[in-house]
């Protein structure tokens, strides 16, 4: 590690009792206790520091502290025991450096990083609580029933030459430990208001399905995606508000586009044309309109994106601000990033909390002083308010579902977003910290929303539904027989062993509920918080629920829907199902994907592959079977490592798998097939009725034709103006 790039915009890191200073020297403000650490002592202190979101190995410690191929053991343990002494003081007597067996070591006290000329806000009586999150690391086993509790800060600042922004994290392992909800903060809220009567009007007429409405600076142009009937891929449309034109602004052949922001002082679009798979496209654009005819512009590619996923980007002057997507070499977690357009110069805005997606929206005031970003936090939505460079950040509020944008009052004075879930325009006064709400009277769902002003806002309606369906394989043709479809959004499924029927996942805006089907009668298990749930499977003896989330798996007692075990999973769960002997099989998401298990038993986790892969099945202790990230199918025996690869899907876009008995199921999103693992013969089972079908998700139980799918559908819909009748 550079120390000197590591410390050239630093002013002082501040940890629970000391304050560090880049000439090496630690302050403790209670103990009045100087010391100055020695070369290598300081060196390793901010190795854990710039390393605080997860584990340190023995052999970094040897690369990068020392930079020597090998050190001693009793020399880093010496090392080890030194730093803890110099940590110490009257105050801070509690672990700061926690040791994981046979591992590698965690920096385990909270961290706020200084930057020269960004100072933070020292006040912290009038600031919110932060969210309770847990530190992450390698895997580790918690076999209590609750999630351990800390306190998180965080920091934010900008640098030019070398980022060093950091998330800090304390985790003390003794603390008595419980589980969190999130509530709204701050607890202040003022009279609500209801609206009696709405004026509504279409404004998107043509078949097909729209998404990504997104209005532009005084309200000029709407930008919006549009999926036209029978088409594969969207284009960008804009309308006029004034004369009510639409317009297809933009149109890439095998590829979507959607707009990503607008510039705040300019009437500039930024949009994204992007797919996956064999020819995977990642641009953005810009589209820079004419006063004199709004419905004309000028586009310029920005440059060449590597996200899978719909960026968020405006920009003011020759800045760019957008969501910078496989932060930290991790797959779909996100940060913000600035950009100088002029010299390319760019850097990171804000460190978000690596255990969940990260931050992924960002909203410049009018002012183009300030800034509102989105994080994703533990079963909810965080909204941050910070200087345009990213310092002074400030929690505003923390909300139990998740949002999708946020909006400023054209004052700046106001914050405002839209509850989907109770159908209410909530307002967040800065100056007194305040949140209001107005309910407006929707009949209908709405797919998305953009909050225009206090009286205006444009919905899209119901865009998808998800369904579940078995696969009768008893004719000649196989057919879907409906398993679980309604209005609800249902996903998961996991079918009984023992029994006709299974549980199943249907997801709304605030809240997640397990169900249960038995001879077509359906009952509500439970509800579920609004974190990612990744995957659900039943125990082979049908006692016991698996849910899984992306950074821990819940053990429930079928009995009485107890939670029964809780396992804390530093890296991110990509899938998990049950295995056999007490084992949960998993893919864990880190720099690579590779399978794991873990034994419910023993409480120890073991790796199963060493070479990234992207998900795994176990249907007895011999084998294991596993697509790589090419979409290539092989059978691993594990007792000697030697492997046989069955199948190549590589052609395909998107992979859902299962396995049953001696057949392999699988899904490319268009057609279900199945592959005998005997003959390895493959035979196609079912086409998508529609261009607007797909298939998401293949799963099997233990009994023979226990085969069901996820199925989404979409639907045509319409964006909505909505305003409060005068």
């Amino acid at each position: 590690m550079n120390i000197v790039a590591f410390c050239k915009n630093i002013e002082k890191i501040k940890l629970e009792s000391w304050t560090i200073y880049p000439d090496k020297q630690l302050l403790t403000d209670n103990d009045k206790i100087e010391r100055e650490l020695e070369p290598l002592l300081f060196r390793m202190l901010l190795y854990f520091i710039d390393n605080s979101h997860r584990i340190v190995t023995r052999q970094e410690l040897s690369d990068e502290v020392w930079q020597q191929p090998y050190v001693d053991d009793n020399a880093i343990n010496r090392a080890i025991s030194e730093l803890r002494k110099a940590l110490k003081s009257d105050k801070q007597r509690g672990q700061t450096l926690k040791t994981h067996y046979r591992t590698g070591y965690s920096f385990v006290l909270d961290v706020e990083i200084i930057y020269k000329g960004a100072h933070s806000k020292q006040n912290t009586d009038n600031e919110p609580e932060r969210s309770v999150q847990d530190r992450t690391s390698a895997p580790i086993s918690n076999s209590t029933h609750t999630q351990p509790r800390s306190n998180s800060k965080l920091m934010w600042g900008a640098i030019g030459l070398s980022v060093c922004i950091l998330l800090g994290v304390t985790l003390n392992s003794y603390l008595s430990t419980q589980v969190e909800s999130v509530q709204v903060e701050p607890a202040k809220e003022s009279h609500n208001e209801y609206v009696t009567q709405l004026d509504k009007e279409i404004l998107t007429w043509s078949k097909g399905s729209v998404a990504f409405q997104d209005m532009s600076p005084h309200s000029a142009l709407l930008a919006y995606s549009f999926l036209a009937e029978g088409e594969r891929v969207s284009a960008l449309y804009v309308k006029d508000m004034k004369s009510l034109q639409n317009i297809k602004l933009v149109e890439k052949e095998g590829a979507n586009v959607m707009p990503t922001g607008w510039a705040e002082d300019h009437l500039r679009l930024y949009y994204q044309v992007s797919s996956i798979g064999e020819n995977k496209v990642c641009e953005l654009w810009s589209a820079t309109f004419k006063q004199e005819n709004l419905l004309e512009a000028e586009h310029e590619k920005v440059w060449d994106c590597s996200a899978e996923r719909r960026m968020s980007v405006t920009s003011m002057d020759d800045t760019l601000l957008y969501t910078k997507y496989d932060y930290r070499d991790r797959p779909y977690i996100s940060a913000i990033f600035s950009k100088n357009l002029n010299t390319g110069t760019e850097f990171q805005v804000t460190s978000p909390n690596i255990r969940f997606s990260g931050d992924y929206y960002v909203k410049l005031s009018h002012s183009k002083t300030d800034i509102l970003f989105l994080r994703s936090i533990k079963n909810g939505t965080a909204i941050f308010k910070a200087n345009a460079d990213g310092s002074d950040q400030a929690l505003l509020v923390r909300l139990n579902y998740r949002l999708r944008s946020v909006e400023w009052s054209q004052d700046d004075n106001k914050v405002m977003w839209f509850d989907q879930n109770e159908n209410k325009l909530m307002t967040y006064e800065l100056a007194t910290q305040i949140i209001s709400s107005t309910y407006y009277p929707l009949e209908k769902e709405m797919h998305g929303y953009m909050v225009v002003s206090p009286e205006q806002l444009i919905f899209s309606t119901k865009l998808l539904d998800g369904n579940i369906y078995r696969v009768d394989e008893s004719n000649e043709a196989p057919v879907l027989i409906p398993f679980s479809v309604s209005d609800a959004t249902e996903s998961l499924v996991a079918p009984f062993n023992h029994t006709d029927g299974g549980i199943y996942l249907v997801r709304g805006v605030r809240n997640q509920s397990l169900w249960k089907i038995i001879d077509g009668v359906r009952t509500k298990l439970l509800d579920l918080p609004t974190t990612e749930i990744v995957d659900i499977a039943l125990s082979p003896d049908d006692s016991k629920i698996l849910v899984a989330y992306q950074n821990n798996l819940e053990i429930i007692t079928m009995s009485d829907l107890t939670v029964a075990e809780n396992v804390a999973v530093s890296d991110t769960v990509a899938d998990a199902n049950w295995g056999q002997n007490n084992n949960i099989i998993m893919t864990l998401v880190k720099k690579t994907s590779d399978a794991w298990s873990y034994n419910l038993t023993e409480k120890k986790f073991a790796r199963l592959t060493k070479k990234g892969i992207h998900s795994a099945r176990m249907i007895d202790d011999t084998y294991l079977y596993y697509f790589d990230k090419s979409y290539r199918l092989f059978k691993r025996e594990l007792s000697t490592g030697k492997e046989q690869e069955l199948l190549d899907l590589s052609d395909t876009t998107h992979l859902s798998w299962s396995i049953a008995g001696d057949f392999v199921y699988f899904s490319s999103g268009n057609s279900i097939s199945k592959m005998d693992l005997n003959s390895l013969v493959v035979t196609r089972l079912l086409n998508v009725e529609r261009k607007t079908d797909s298939f998401f998700g293949i799963f099997t139980g233990a009994q023979e034709g226990q085969v069901y799918v996820y199925a989404k559908r979409l639907q045509n819909n319409h964006l909505l103006n909505v305003s409060v009748a005068e």
